[in-house]
């Protein structure tokens, strides 16, 4: 999502999140005083910016970012907490304007203040991992999680991928799901088809984990798709059922019905299965990995 857009589902979700969260419409040449959002009795104050496509996207970042604070600060006196939430990368030169408002707004200033950027995964960690299964509903008819709420932090990332459309991080050369895994899991040539469709998007979920807070978080992930795989296998031992329960745990029972959703389902329960979280690795490739790791 970009401009507008994010700015609007950033909102969206805050709103369900603050039960007293207000935007305030623009007024005049007053305009919204940098505020894309009041919440905890005008305590915490939300900017919001959605990337855009630009040649200068890093120093529209920075004047946004310096833009909003200045004009929040001025136009309201009550907030302790600003957060400027965004999709933008955060380069050098944000980061710098960015840290100098920090430390001329910090402990013992005139006018002290918390400040933070949050990003996707932050508005995610803090704010929709903690949303109840029937808000969750409400803001993602269908979403994933609601049937397995352990997994609700693989929200975001596929959202990412099925929100992304442009494919410029897509690999240009992706080297088919392994044979022999495949072969040794007795998987149909349709589940070997969506693996081979999933795997395209393989460097933008490197990346989306590579960008991610946590750097644990793929490994996390990865035995979360262990345990589910385990649970299904329990209850059928063919194939294309305890993959499509993986597929349902991952995203919602109607998954199939969005084709955005079934892409990003195809990609991410690839990607595990490719490193050997979910399914049987066939002895001979096990050998070779270890192998390949002395």
């Amino acid at each position: 999502m970009s401009g507008a857009q994010f700015e609007d589902y950033v909102t969206r979700i805050l709103a369900r999140f603050h039960d007293d969260f207000t935007n305030p419409a623009p007024s005049g040449t007053l305009g919204d005083g940098g505020c894309d959002g009041l919440a905890d009795a005008g305590k915490i104050l939300y900017a919001c910016y959605g990337q855009r496509p630009a040649r200068n996207a890093e120093r529209e970042l920075q004047a946004k970012l310096v833009s909003d604070f200045t004009r929040g600060r001025d136009s309201w006196a009550t907030f302790l907490t600003w957060r400027f939430v965004t999709n933008a990368p955060v380069g050098p030169e944000t980061l710098k304007s960015f840290t100098s408002l920090q430390q001329q707004h910090d402990e013992g200033t005139q006018r002290p203040l918390t400040m933070r950027i949050w990003q996707p995964a932050n508005l995610w960690t803090e704010v929709v991992s903690t949303l109840t299964p029937q808000v969750l509903d409400e803001l993602y008819p269908g979403a994933p999680g609601i049937e397995n709420l352990e997994l609700v932090d693989l929200l975001p990332l596929l959202d990412a991928i099925g929100q992304s459309d442009d494919g410029v991080d897509v690999a240009a050369s992706v080297l088919p799901v392994p044979a022999n895994k495949m072969d040794f899991n007795n998987l149909p040539l349709g589940s070997r088809l969506e693996f081979n469709s999933g795997r395209l998007m393989a460097p933008r979920i490197e990346k989306w984990y590579a960008d991610a807070s946590d750097p644990a978080l793929s490994d996390a992930h990865g035995e979360r798709f262990r345990a589910i795989y385990l649970a299904a296998r329990e209850v059928t031992t063919e194939p294309v059922e305890i993959l499509e329960r993986i597929y349902v745990a991952v995203a919602g029972a109607n998954f199939r019905m969005d084709a955005k959703r079934a892409n990003a389902a195809y990609a991410v329960v690839s990607y595990f299965f490719d490193s050997c979280h979910i399914f049987e690795t066939p002895p001979a490739t096990l050998g070779s990995a270890h192998a390949a790791a002395n």
